[in-house]
């Protein structure tokens, strides 16, 4: 009689064990392919946008005007638009302007049309970047334009997670086609590089500030790799506008105490180059918190971002 229960109960609790498998097996296999879904939603939507500035910068160029300056990008899924710094009517198509010329908008299927293929098809907005969403929109700023330092602030882990979430989208997607990033120092240690994932030809290292700035650019001279998913730059600093089509786009990434110790505050950039600090400075030219609720608070840049582009992934 003892020993049936005893088998009873030993039975029970195998099969309990292996519901409790099966059914986190399914929760594990559900919850990756929500993830796979997100990303693939996530690569079409920054191909749209760099199918849309490609477009704008192409047709500035046919028309031999100026290149608009963006403030914001934002995508709804549904359409796709522009925020510029100042007020521009003369949209190139298919973009369309607003009646106050401060806003270009575009149906993201129009722009179809525009993609010639070509694998050499560059914009000048490289450094645009998604900070989060708000009410569903994707949210993107350009951070070339954003001159002097852009602090991040917040939980030391909140900070890394939205650093590192910057960085690989910039070296790994479609929009940063001339976007390099530079983890200057205490900035290129485990502690940021292990959180990037796969190595990219647009992610470089350098020891020192003096080394960064004058070996920041877009092609390696062929020194070997400090680690298997970074390269030294060597490439020598010119004098390139913020509006020339062609030009590299250089992110600086450092920690709060280099900024301090190296004095990144008096550094050369160019007016393509941006620099994110790590940590608060209480000289910031722009600052950037991070929430507890994963939201953000842009400051000066002005832009309302729900949940931080982090949290997305």
């Amino acid at each position: 009689m003892i020993a049936s229960i005893v088998l009873s109960v030993v039975g029970g609790l195998v099969l309990l064990g292996v519901a409790a498998v099966l059914i986190l097996g399914s929760g594990n296999s559900t919850f990756g392919q929500a993830r796979t879904a997100r990303s693939r939603a996530d690569r079409k939507a920054l191909e749209t946008v760099a199918l849309g500035l490609r477009a704008v910068a192409e047709g500035c160029a046919h028309s031999t005007r100026p290149l608009p300056d963006v403030h914001a990008v934002i995508h709804s899924g549904q359409r796709l638009t522009l925020r510029l710094a100042g007020a521009d009517e003369s949209a190139p198509a298919p973009w369309t302007a607003d009646v106050s010329g401060k806003e270009w908008s575009v149906v993201p299927t129009s722009l179809r049309g525009t993609d010639k293929g070509g694998t050499g098809a560059t914009h000048p907005y490289s450094l645009t970047v998604t900070l989060g969403l708000h009410r569903g929109d994707r949210v993107m700023v350009d951070l070339s334009r954003l001159p002097g330092a852009i602090a991040l602030t917040g939980d030391d882990n909140d900070v890394l997670d939205l650093a590192q979430a910057i960085i690989r989208e910039l070296v790994s997607g479609p929009v940063g086609t001339l976007a390099t990033v530079v983890l200057v120092g205490t900035a290129a240690t485990p502690s940021v590089t292990d959180g990037l994932g796969r190595s990219s030809a647009r992610l470089y290292t350098a020891a020192t500030r003096t080394e960064a700035l004058t070996r920041g650019g877009g092609k390696s001279s062929g020194t070997a790799p400090a680690s298997p998913a970074f390269r030294t730059l060597h490439m020598h600093r010119d004098s390139g506008t913020a509006t020339q089509r062609n030009h590299a786009r250089r992110l600086f990434v450092v920690t709060a105490a280099q900024f301090r110790n190296e004095r990144w505050g008096d550094s050369p950039l160019r007016g393509t180059d941006a620099l994110l600090v790590l940590g608060y400075i209480p000289d910031a030219d722009w600052h950037i918190k991070v929430n507890p609720d994963g939201s953000l608070d842009t400051g000066r840049v002005g832009l309302p971002v729900d949940t931080h582009t982090a949290r997305l992934s």
